[in-house]
């Protein structure tokens, strides 16, 4: 069976010379090779995003990915891997070799929802993932298809109470903040809506805009583009005060649902046990990018808000965000599937 070259040629070598003992040590010299060989990076790194292309996730990850490759000088590739509203990606990351050269591009789901919607998981979002930061957080758009005959939260919630079970409500996959922002929306409203979930924003939102499913709250990035061009009709935002860039779009708690508030959040994560270094060099560079005026301006033109701190910051805000929509899973009834 053939083995991938050592990253190290001099450590392969001593490794032939003392045998068992090495393969010992192995696991530890492994988890520093991305620094004995040198300044990191030293080859192409992975993002890995758990959604299709084309939502907001994959989106924030390719402009965060250029911004890497050109200051380090190695590509920072995005590969996509949807499936189990982000769980198969978050997997692979968790049991990639922490050595530098993998992350995740995370979201509430990955790093809070999944475990209240999925019955087996099989990764600890805590133990076996490592945050470096917040790209950036973003509303959602409460969006129908414009086959639909309402132009307010209210209007919807009355045709939705009158046709109780024949709505459909997508969302880019369990566990995904659509999903719980619409649950969250049933619960304090009393409607009836199925949800259909995708394997991402992009399919979900091309079946809102053929008029296949009613109605999605998702990320305003996704669904800004199909807003504009009236392929969909944005009747509200989803945060608890008004989106700065869309002053004049109504939140879902003025328009109807008094005490609403649901918001997206963007990081970069890492597999546990990836070298605190490393950790280091991605935090400071993303915090640099997304707090210069080049990148506060390419974020706000996604619809999304620079975010940025420090590691801890991120691992607290996780942790409350787990409370959160733990409560907001219980609150609405949704069971592991």
């Amino acid at each position: 069976m053939s083995r991938k070259p050592p990253l190290v040629p001099s450590l392969s070598r001593r490794a032939v010379l003392v045998g068992g003992g090495t393969l010992l040590a192995a696991p530890a010299l492994m988890r520093r090779s991305a620094l004995a060989e040198g300044p990191w990076p030293t080859r192409s790194v992975r993002l890995i995003v758990p959604f299709a292309a084309g939502g907001t996730t994959d989106l924030l990850a390719r402009l965060t990915a250029a911004k890497l490759s050109e200051e380090f000088g190695q590509q920072f590739v995005v590969e996509n891997k949807p499936g189990a509203g982000g769980n198969i990606a978050t997997d692979f990351v968790a049991k990639s070799e922490p050595d530098g050269y993998t992350f995740i591009v995370g979201t509430p789901g990955t790093h809070a929802i999944n475990r209240f919607v999925y019955k087996a998981m099989p990764f600890d979002p805590v133990k076996d993932i490592t945050p470096v930061i917040i790209i950036a957080r973003v509303p959602n758009l409460f969006s129908v298809t414009p086959a639909l005959p309402v132009t307010t939260v209210e209007e919807f919630i009355k045709l939705a109470k009158a046709k109780p079970g024949t709505l459909f409500y997508s969302t880019p996959g369990l566990g995904s903040t659509a999903h719980v922002a619409t649950e969250l929306f049933k619960s304090m409203t009393g409607v009836d809506i199925v949800h259909v979930p995708y394997k991402g924003s992009a399919p979900s939102l091309t079946d809102l805009v053929a008029g296949r499913v009613h109605l999605t709250i998702d990320n305003l990035p996704a669904s800004q583009p199909f807003a504009e061009s009236g392929a969909i009709r944005a009747i509200a935002v989803s945060t608890a005060t008004r989106w700065p860039l869309l002053p004049k779009l109504p939140t879902i708690a003025e328009a109807g649902v008094p005490g609403y508030d649901a918001a997206a959040w963007f990081t970069i994560a890492a597999p546990a046990k990836t070298p605190k270094e490393i950790i280091t060099r991605v935090n400071a560079s993303v915090n640099a990018f997304i707090k210069s005026e080049d990148g506060t301006q390419r974020l706000r033109k996604l619809g999304a808000e620079p975010a940025g701190g420090s590691p801890e910051e991120m691992a607290a805000n996780v942790a409350a965000e787990t409370e959160k929509w733990g409560k907001v899973a219980q609150f609405a009834g949704i069971k592991p599937e």
